[in-house]
């Protein structure tokens, strides 16, 4: 993709997001499906909103004004279990129910090796993520892992950090704006064309591929990551470890992917399974009567509709970024 194609693909749609947790990479578009839940109405419920390996919550996700939080990592759900503010429940992850239901299956021709470029978060940035001496190791690789695409987040493209590695001399691809509702299919969409994954470390997109079949390998240091300014994390260099849970998982994560093998293992889909969620009690339909209950539950708070009805009907007419500002300054007083 050219620099314009990655701008394009990554710009921001304006709609108005109340718990961006729920909304987030596809996942708005998953629950409503399940629920047939109308898109004009906000999610009035929180989520996990990748597949991580911690089994903390964050500080967002414990102060805010919702009633139900979904995961589907399979300590959370116990771990708060006596939380007095809201139910966490453990769920499929929402993607494999969308995934299966839609029929995103591995292409019979598959080439190449898609690289997930480390990204980072506004306010905290990676470090030795992008040195030459991970960019050698990658062109090393055996002939049967080319070509070597490189595909980058939203943040990083809004950044500007696609032009800073152009010179590596590797195709740049993107899935693009994580609030598209089309998140979700063009990622299967472009994954599904590759016969490799490959990263520095665990990311969501590992369990993604290898549950999807394709084989994904683990390569070189593990980044380290530098707040700077994020409000959520102590300032300079961020522990990779939460506790001795997650320092488990991290290692379980390591072993089992540090091979570049050509199938997925019985092993490597074990973890997946068990990090997706896949033994969850609760069916769709159960899923469906939780949203809708925390829709009815949160009256108190129905003011939002009208909010993300307004910031709809502004984007559909172009002319979102003239309010956006203006709300952001009123919110605050909702």
């Amino acid at each position: 993709m050219s620099d314009r194609q990655l701008e394009m693909a990554c710009r921001s749609d304006g709609i108005y997001y109340f718990n961006w947790t729920a909304e987030v990479y596809s996942f708005g578009k998953c629950y409503r499906e399940m629920a047939d839940y109308p898109k004009f109405l906000p999610l009035f419920f929180y989520s996990d909103h990748g597949v991580g390996l911690q089994s903390n919550l964050y500080p967002h996700e414990l102060n805010n004004k919702t009633s139900l939080h979904f995961t589907w990592h399979p300590l959370k759900a116990e771990k708060y279990n006596n939380h007095k503010q809201r139910k966490i429940l453990q769920i499929v992850h929402p993607w494999i129910l969308y995934r299966r239901k839609k029929e995103y299956r591995r292409s019979e021709c598959t080439k190449g090796t898609l690289v997930f470029f480390a990204h980072h978060v506004p306010g905290v940035e990676p470090s030795g993520h992008d040195d030459d001496e991970y960019l050698y190791r990658l062109k090393q690789l055996p002939e049967k892992f080319h070509p070597i695409v490189l595909c980058m987040h939203m943040h990083d493209i809004n950044a500007g950090y696609h032009k800073k590695i152009r010179h590596w001399g590797l195709p740049i691809v993107t899935v693009g704006n994580v609030y598209d509702d089309s998140f979700i299919d063009r990622f299967y969409q472009l994954v599904s064309q590759f016969s490799y994954g490959t990263s520095m470390e665990w990311g969501s997109q590992a369990a993604y591929m290898a549950e999807l079949g394709v084989p994904y390998f683990f390569l070189g240091k593990p980044p380290t990551f530098i707040n700077l300014n994020h409000k959520e994390f102590p300032k300079g260099e961020i522990n990779r470890f939460q506790d001795d849970i997650h320092k488990s998982y991290v290692r379980k994560a390591n072993d089992l992917f540090s091979h570049k093998l050509d199938y997925v293992s019985e092993d490597q889909l074990l973890f997946i399974n068990e990090i997706l969620g896949l033994n969850s009690p609760f069916t769709e339909k159960d899923i469906s009567n939780f949203i809708w209950k925390a829709f009815f539950n949160s009256w108190q708070q129905w003011h939002h509709i009208f909010f993300r009805i307004i910031f709809m009907l502004l984007s559909a007419v172009g002319l979102i970024k003239l309010v956006k500002k203006a709300y952001h300054k009123i919110s605050n007083f909702l």
